[in-house]
């Protein structure tokens, strides 16, 4: 219900947030119970936002602190100017009147004029955006802003004016800035403040690009600034600094920026044992974050050395010394490598109780084995690193008084070899003989027992120790005692090997939610952004809800920014309001772009290159929906159009419903497919996580061209000529355990998606499909070991004359299944179908008769001369299958910086059902291997792959010429007969892990 502004009231008190009754003394009106509630305002409001903020209750007794509550809260809103608590007696009660005046918000800032400057660097200047409340002081500091900006850009006289409408029904204005940028000023001498001696002004401006009588740009001018600083440390001046501190204007439209300038003395540097180039670079790029000094020297001598060890050379030495004279600096690095070394072995003393297979797992060091993954080089800080986890191992097995290290570096048995010996020395093993928690008064100590992991019996963990009492913590916190604090404490026996812990629990005040504030949004509506906070007023306050919600809301891309603040408790009832402030981001973002693809499979389409666009709506009618229309359209006539539509909340549930309906042609081999139909999901994510989702589809799948389709698709598919159209329903779950999801080096997935395709209206597929994958990774010093495992099925039903769509078809072969075979390219020949070439991959040449003038274009491949009368195509073709199986291992290793490589091996196969899906390798109906290796590149978007893998074995395979131009097709002499013979291998490029 919205509120309009009543009859100005007669004969009523007014009650501030702390102030004094008018024509009444408070205390007449003060603790009366409160008989009715009513509202007034200037303006449209919603009645729902705002009796939320009111803390005066019906049928309470009208206190003053439930009347300053209630103006602070609908003040905190920044959308009035005013509030009024109104007060009259009623009888023996007090009825109460809420006045409220609407503050006018911003809506849109434009600018007009000549700018000199792009919207969206105007806009950053501005003090306040769209959405804040509007401030006479704001949009003229915005002006002055303006012009300081346009000043510091070269436009030495800058006029700006502010221009504002009002819109009092919707309490909205506009702001407009009038702006005369002028021109932009041409650049002067640069001016140089500071001792620059021995060089010269003149020296100094040759090294810049922002040359005199160019037009002026601060970007350019900074950029200057680094220029002149790198000659000078190319001069040996490495103290160098040289800072943009203003532009100074002249006459004649003339700008001449300033510079702040210290030459410093020369640096000299003296190497022995290293070229002096190499050092001066790194100091150099040691010199981008921070000042020369002798710590940066000092950086550079452990960072060599460091680089030096990683190398093989452990007992390098690295030193430097410093002389400094009046007008220079002298730096001496002396570099001696020595000789190069790899660990031999390494040897354990005094560990009883743990096993040398044991703590080796532990470490980063491991003796000279396999190159790559066992180098054998040695560092003291992997060595330091290995020393501390082994403790760690100890002291998280009950060792807590172990010692560890330190370690010994002894010649090996050759001269290039090195024995590590580490001693240890284990001490008494501790075991939990008690464990007690105190001071958990008001919460459920069962419920607390079960989050402990210390526990009486067991081997003493400080870390479990530390762990627990962050867990205590944790679980108080969540609970509305934000102050509780905790500490453990455990009491040794005389002997060590017994201890009683002990969790002391202070739990201080409890705190709850108190009213959510929402303010900042002028377009998305108030109730949608609750709806994100899904804590409840007088709930025990939880940062992990406010952290919860912060992340919800970012996630909707509806805002440039959020920002949420719980307020001070109330001393009274310990209630906390929660500030949600947000700033709404343009609400239409346009995509567009272009793009190439190479698909080695598609008959003539090999070279592909496409366009793509499209326009979103992030915040639709102000409920956080999503709109969008995205396209891409291919040369070769393939393209994808779909328009999206999410809601975040179905149904005001906490489940995301997407909608897509889309239209597109996409091929699949030689075989161009049209789809054209709609799809609805609903997802939910389970803590951290597991994310589930339900999924309907409806589609029709039809062949373009169907004279296109293969013999084997003419056969097998006696409908595959004819559109096909299909309802699907089914689930999907996906387990991440990742700890990266982009460059993963450690943890598990799974995932399992089923369909279920059923009649419905003029659907006519019948089969159920599943799918799954897991995939694990494990660290192996540097390297990562990655084992992957793939397969699913498709079971048909119903009518024997409707098929499996071809696009539901499991196709293998590629860039991540079967690395050595071309796209979707592996199949079993004989086995997989039962058609006139019996084999999967179709490698028949259909023959049609040749239209128009001339002689066909079989007679280029063909002597015969009953060729010039056909056009030919050649295969291969495929229509995939009803089962699959793939498996892959992979290790992926560092090389230097982003770059990596990779070694691999895949097993793949497609069969014609599920049941003849096997483990077993080559033969007529086994897995086809492949092994490769690679390079990646990383990349902010995934790793840039080149990769090649070769066939562990070839094949030989004949193939027919067929004259499809006839019922029944007819295959034509051709002598002798030719065959196919399996390339070695396949080379690919692409963006992103293969699993």
């Amino acid at each position: 219900m919205r509120l309009a502004r009543g009859a100005a009231l007669v004969g009523t008190v007014w009650l501030g947030a702390a102030a004094g009754v008018g024509g009444q003394t408070p205390g007449s009106l003060y603790g009366r119970i409160v008989v009715s509630i009513s509202y007034a305002s200037d303006g449209a409001v919603e009645r729902s936002d705002l009796s939320r903020l009111v803390a005066i209750e019906a049928g309470s007794v009208l206190t003053e602190t439930a009347t300053a509550q209630t103006v602070r809260n609908l003040f905190a809103t920044r959308q009035f100017a005013d509030v009024q608590v109104e007060a009259m007696e009623a009888g023996e009660g007090v009825a109460v009147r809420v006045v409220v005046l609407r503050a006018f918000r911003i809506f849109t800032i434009r600018f007009a004029g000549k700018r000199g400057l792009s919207r969206d660097e105007l806009r950053r200047v501005l003090p306040y955006f769209a959405g804040s409340v509007y401030s006479a002081g704001d949009v003229a500091e915005g002006a002055s802003a303006i012009e300081r900006r346009l000043l510091a850009e070269g436009f030495p006289n800058p006029k700006v004016t502010a221009e504002t409408a009002f819109d009092r029904h919707r309490f909205d204005a506009r702001v407009t800035y009038r702006i005369d940028s002028g021109e932009r000023a041409r650049v002067d001498p640069a001016i140089f403040l500071g001792p620059i001696s021995p060089y010269s002004a003149e020296q100094l401006r040759s090294r810049v690009k922002l040359k005199v009588g160019q037009r002026y740009r601060e970007a350019k001018a900074s950029a200057d600034a680094v220029r002149i600083r790198k000659f000078l440390h190319g001069e040996s001046r490495l103290k160098a600094q040289v800072e943009l501190i203003a532009a100074q204007p002249e006459k004649n439209n003339r700008i001449a920026p300033v510079y702040r300038t210290t030459v410093g003395p020369e640096v000299v540097l003296q190497t022995t044992g290293v070229k002096e180039k190499p050092v001066r670079r790194a100091l150099d790029d040691l010199l981008e974050g921070q000042a020369f000094d002798e710590d940066l020297v000092l950086q550079y001598a452990e960072n060599e050395r460091r680089l030096l060890q990683s190398k093989g050379y452990f007992r390098a030495k690295v030193d430097y010394k410093l002389d400094t004279e009046p007008d220079r600096v002298v730096v001496t690095i002396d570099v001696a490598p020595g000789p190069r070394y790899a660990v031999e072995k390494i040897v354990f003393e005094g560990n009883a109780s743990a096993s040398d297979a044991t703590l080796r797992k532990l470490m980063v060091v491991t003796p000279k084995g396999v190159p790559i993954v066992r180098p054998g080089k040695l560092t003291d800080q992997d060595l330091k690193g290995d020393l501390d986890a082994i403790l760690g191992w100890y002291q998280s097995h009950g060792w807590i008084a172990a010692k560890v290290g330190p370690a010994d570096v002894q010649d090996g048995s050759r001269p290039d070899r090195l024995v590590v010996r580490i001693p240890i020395v284990e001490g008494p093993r501790t075991v939990v003989a008690r464990r007690e928690l105190v001071g958990a008064e008001h919460t459920d100590t069962a419920a607390l027992d079960k989050l402990l992991s210390v526990r009486a019996g067991e081997p003493l963990n400080p870390n479990a120790l530390r762990a627990d009492v962050s867990a205590i913590q944790g679980y108080y916190q969540d609970r509305g005692w934000l102050e509780v604090a905790v500490r453990d404490e455990y009491v040794l026996s005389p002997d060590g090997a017994s201890a009683e812990v002990t969790y002391k629990v202070t739990e201080g005040l409890r705190s709850f939610f108190g009213k959510t504030i929402v303010r900042g949004n002028t377009t998305t509506k108030t109730d949608r952004i609750r709806q994100l906070a899904t804590w409840k007023e007088g709930a025990p306050f939880s940062e992990e809800k406010i952290l919860e919600a912060q992340r919800r809301l970012s996630r909707t891309g509806a805002f440039r920014r959020v920002d949420i603040r719980p307020e001070a408790a109330d001393p009274s009832d310990r209630g906390r309001n929660v500030q949600v402030e947000v700033q709404e981001a343009r609400p239409l973002s346009l995509l567009y772009g272009f793009g190439y693809q190479y698909v080695p499979d598609a008959g003539e389409n090999r070279n592909d290159p496409f366009v793509v666009g499209g326009v979103t709506d992030h915040n639709l009618f102000g409920g956080l929906r999503t709109a969008g229309l995205e396209g891409q359209i291919a040369l070769s006539g393939r393209y994808r159009i779909q328009v999206s539509y999410r809601d975040p909340f179905l149904i005001g549930t906490d489940y995301p419903l997407t909608s897509v309906l889309f239209a597109a042609r996409e091929t699949i081999q030689n075989v161009d497919l049209e789809r054209l139909g709609f799809v609805s999901e609903v997802a939910h994510t389970f803590g951290n996580y597991l994310r589930t989702s339900m999924r309907l589809e409806y589609q029709r799948i039809r062949p373009v061209n169907p004279e296109d389709l293969s013999i084997i698709e003419t056969e097998e598919f006696p409908r595959a000529d004819q559109p096909i159209e299909e309802a699907t329903i089914g689930p999907a779950f996906f387990y991440d355990r990742r700890d990266d999801v982009i460059d993963p080096h450690r943890g598990y997935y799974v995932s399992l998606a089923g369909k279920y395709a059923f009649p419905v209206f003029s659907a006519e597929a019948r089969f159920t499909k599943f799918a799954m994958q897991g995939t694990w990774f494990q660290p192996i010093g540097r390297a990562v070991l990655v084992a992957s495992g793939r397969f699913g099925g498709v079971f048909p039903y119903g009518h024997a004359e409707v098929p499996v769509p071809i696009a539901e078809r499991f196709f293998v072969g590629g860039r991540s299944t079967g690395r050595a075979f071309e796209t979707d390219l592996l199949g079993i020949p004989g086995g997989t179908l039962d058609s006139l070439s019996n084999a999967t991959v179709d490698y028949t040449t259909q023959a049609r008769t040749h239209t128009g003038e001339g002689v066909g274009n079989c007679a280029n491949t063909f002597s015969d001369p009953i060729f010039q009368k056909f056009d030919c195509s050649s295969g291969p073709r495929i229509i995939g299958g009803n089962g699959f199986l793939s498996l892959s291992t992979e290790l992926r290793f560092p090389i230097v910086g982003n770059l990596g490589g990779t070694v691999f091996y895949d097993a793949s196969q497609v069969w014609r059902s599920f049941s003849q899906v096997k483990l077993k390798f080559e033969g007529d109906d086994g897995l086809r291997q492949s092994v490769g290796f690679g390079l990646f590149y990383m990349l902010p978007i995934g790793p840039l792959r080149a990769e090649y893998a070769w066939k562990v074995t070839r094949r030989t395979i004949p193939f027919e010429v067929v004259n499809v131009s006839v019922t029944p097709a007819e295959v034509l002499p051709v002598s002798p007969t030719p065959t196919v013979r399996e390339s070695p291998g396949q080379f690919f490029v692409s963006i992103g892990f293969p699993f």
